[in-house]
């Protein structure tokens, strides 16, 4: 009954967009979900997954050859990523030359937003955690963890941090402490200290935020409420509903997909490089700079050719995981890889002078914590003003030419940001599946304080005993201009509790690639024996921190791309997996010399459209916090259409009458807003307000003739973007009194602005349909009620029924 009443309902004139209301979009997801639950189809088990959108009632999933997958979104990312692969394979240096100029844009242009949104996103979730929203779970509330809290946090380290760890683990500290020209008012050691600090900003609770922020909504919104695990479903609180169904929610999905998947390749691209180092090491039996064979056993080189052949090996091994599933796949290699990480840690840490790395770990993190209110919001801001065109400012943008260098910023910490913010899709999600059943507080907490500790415990042991072994070089009077090795001293016993030497040689590591210095510092503990064994457990790490990482990425991959089913098909996951691999692999093609500033622009650009994204995922994560504690409503009402699913509202009356509007309204945007004022005022039985009408006319048409008499003085350009900015404002006011009038209680100032300045035809256009649909008609939730009753007992009556005829 109730599904026939359905299906007449879909084809009666409710159905047309135009009329559909928050009543009627609410009504029939009730008596979908409860005709799906009364035919045993999906199991709810609270009040709140009952009135959420369950997964089957996401964008419909098209079957294919046993495929199962958004079509929009599965299209548009694949279309995005495969043409971003052929375009880098055709032209090589083109395309580096275009992504190295949008990562010096990113950086040059947008360091102040990377710098002070990851600010705000700390008081957010500090707030969040110890606040009364702490204790919400994510999940029911009855959920108990399905992991074990050591097995938890080996999977957190395995998916966040694993690669980058070992490849700066010794070369970042190194490279602060000697490169760049930077802290040149510093002395030796007090520039040792702030360099290891500076690593542990860019690795500490900064670079977890992004994760800790998705995973947190994530984990409420999927696992409390019944929603999709999808990007879009994060800004139901913000949107409601529409963002589920339509174009917004749609673009979401796609933009995440992209990010995660370069943002996993610029980690295979940096692990692949030291991976190929550590074979050609072993291959030929480097040590102390010298190889044993030349040629090696099995002739592997590094290069680039190596280097995709890795790849693609390390893809055939994701995929294999991936098909596996999460609990034998990532659980088993998480751990395994974990554990042999950490007896490198204590290898080196028992190896080298102990003592003073105890004493290094504790005097830099002290400083670290010290030092971190300023460094966080540092942005540069002097040192780059030679990077934005002042010239006459010299190398370092600093008159007296002793600032450090502009080029800086973007190199390292804008490029974590990039990196870290590019993850942050596919690690939020995954940390948050396996997260579910923890307290909001334990989750937060978990997720910032304890891999930020592991962090400052990784690089205190390496970086510290990296520039203990470079300064011991360096006051030896080695240097680079020759060979950066000492001779070679025997580290046999000479008693029964000491050794000859406790270190075989004396290395320079500044003098040495990236991609050695690691292996260089581990080989120096002892004989080619034992450089063989740490150089093998290294390697191995590597391969397994790979294939976790891709394993994992394919995995949130495949579940975004198919509405956030958590078990798409294998082909589909095959799929994502080797276009994970070629992205990777195109990225890599660019150069031997190129490819790791490639790989670094392409994080840094896919960072910058995740960083709003995840501006506005705070404020979501405070709206869903506040409605599950019953603050404020979770069915607050909202617009029935959806700003950028314009053909809804443009051609409502025509395609004729649509573009006449549209164009009437960017030409002449003042008199919409003036018939939008006079509309909310009419609703609201008060007289309309001329003023605001008045001004935004001012402004508009001052912008308009200041940009038409530019070209007589160039500034007047600069005076039109102002007038227009201010006009701006008009049109998010006249959207602010749209939902006013019409009891919209969803979105905020801020949206309306952002909303006003980039689409302010669509704005008014939107409003103005809005305003001649009448009010908003507020959800019931009696009527929710009766429709659960009644399926009750249809489902009473049917089994009786199914009785008797038995």
């Amino acid at each position: 009954v109730l599904k026939g009443r359905l299906d007449l309902w879909r084809r009666s004139a409710w159905s047309e967009r135009p009329f559909r209301t928050v009543v009627r979009s609410r009504l029939e997801r009730v008596i979908v979900c409860s005709w799906e639950r009364s035919r045993g189809r999906m199991s709810l088990s609270t009040e709140e997954s009952k009135l959420g959108l369950t997964q089957f009632e996401a964008f419909p999933n098209i079957r294919l050859l046993h495929m199962k997958f958004n079509p929009k979104v599965s299209f548009w990312a694949a279309a995005i990523i495969w043409g971003f692969i052929a375009f880098t394979s055709g032209r090589k240096k083109e395309s580096y030359n275009e992504f190295t100029s949008w990562g010096d844009w990113v950086g040059d242009e947008w360091s102040w937003f990377y710098i002070g949104s990851q600010d705000i996103w700390v008081f957010v979730l500090l707030y969040v955690c110890f606040s009364k929203y702490g204790a919400l779970k994510l999940g029911h509330d009855d959920e108990q963890p399905e992991f074990s809290r050591l097995s938890w946090f080996a999977m957190l380290f395995a998916a966040g941090v694993g690669v980058g760890l070992f490849y700066y683990g010794v070369a970042e500290p190194m490279w602060h402490y000697n490169g760049q020209g930077r802290w040149n008012e510093l002395n030796d050691n007090d520039r040792a200290q702030h360099a290891l600090m500076v690593t542990y900003f860019h690795w500490g609770f900064h670079g977890w935020i992004p994760y800790t922020t998705i995973g947190a909504l994530v984990g409420l919104i999927a696992f409390r409420r019944g929603y999709p695990t999808t990007m879009r479903s994060c800004f139901q609180p913000l949107l409601g509903d529409n963002v589920l169904r339509g174009p917004i929610g749609d673009a979401i999905d796609v933009v995440s997909i992209c990010c995660t998947l370069f943002g996993v390749c610029t980690s295979l691209g940096l692990g692949v490089q030291q991976l190929n180092q550590a074979l050609v090491r072993l291959d030929r039996g480097t040590y102390m700079g010298i190889n044993q064979r030349e040629e090696g056993r099995l002739d592997i080189t590094y290069s680039t050719k190596a280097q995709i052949s890795i790849i693609w090996v390390v893809t055939a091994c994701a995929t294999a995981s991936v098909v596996s599933g999460l609990g034998n796949g990532i659980k088993l290699l998480s751990n395994a890889v974990f554990v042999a990480g950490n007896f490198l840690v204590f290898f080196v840490l028992f190896s080298g002078d102990t003592v003073f790395i105890l004493n290094a770990i504790c005097s830099s993190f002290g400083y670290y914590l010290w030092y971190l209110p300023k460094i966080a919001w540092h942005t540069d801001a002097f040192e780059l003003l030679d990077e934005l065109g002042n010239a006459d400012l010299g190398i370092s943008g600093a008159p007296d030419g002793r600032g450090g260098s502009p080029t800086w910023m973007g190199a390292w910490t804008i490029f974590y940001w990039g990196w870290w913010i590019s993850w942050a899709p596919f690690v939020g999600t995954f940390i948050a599946k396996i997260s579910r059943g923890r307290t909001l507080r334990e989750f937060i907490l978990g997720t910032l304080i304890i891999p930020t500790l592991y962090c400052v415990w990784w690089f205190g042991v390496f970086g510290a005993e990296g520039l203990r072994l470079d300064r011991e070089a360096a006051a030896s009077g080695i240097d680079c201009s020759g060979s950066a090795f000492s001779s070679h001293r025997s580290t046999r016993m000479a008693g029964t509790f000491s050794a000859k030497h406790n270190q075989a040689y004396k290395v320079r590591l500044w003098c040495l690639g990236t991609e050695d210095i690691l292996f260089d510092t581990l080989s120096s503990y002892g004989s080619r024996t034992l450089m063989y064994a740490t150089s093998t457990i290294t390697s191995i790490c590597l391969l397994f921190y790979f294939v976790t990482s891709s394993d994992s990425g394919s995995l949130v991959i495949d579940s975004l791309a198919a509405n956030g089913d958590e078990d798409p098909p294998v082909l589909q996951r095959i799929f994502w997996a080797v276009t994970e691999g070629a992205a990777a692999t195109a990225l890599l093609a660019t150069g031997k010399e190129t490819s790791l500033r490639a790989l670094q622009s392409v994080s840094i650009v896919c960072g910058l459209p995740y960083t709003f994204f995840l501006c506005y995922m705070c404020y979501a994560l405070v709206l869903v916090c506040k409605e599950e504690m019953g603050d404020i409503s979770a069915t607050r009402n909202q617009f029935r259409t959806q700003l950028l699913e314009f053909p809804s509202y443009m051609f409502k009356d025509g395609l004729g009458a649509g573009l006449v509007a549209f164009l009437a309204n960017s030409v002449f945007p003042f008199v919409a807003i003036k018939r939008i004022m006079a509309k909310c005022a009419a609703t609201k039985g008060t007289a309309p307000e001329t003023f605001p009408y008045i001004f935004a006319a001012i402004l508009w048409l001052a912008a308009i003739v200041f940009l038409a008499l530019c070209p007589i003085e160039a500034n007047l350009r600069m005076l039109s973007a102002t007038c227009y900015v201010f006009f701006t404002c008009f049109t998010c006011w006249a959207r602010h009194q749209t939902r006013d009038a019409l009891n919209c209680e969803r979105g905020d100032i801020f949206t309306d602005y952002i909303a006003g300045l980039i689409l302010f035809p669509f704005v008014l256009q939107h409003c103005e349909t809005e305003l001649a649909y009448g009010p908003i008609i507020p959800v019931d939730v009696k009527d929710v009620k009766e429709v659960e009753m009644l399926v009750e007992k249809k489902d009473v009556e049917e089994k009786a029924a199914d009785l008797e005829k038995a």
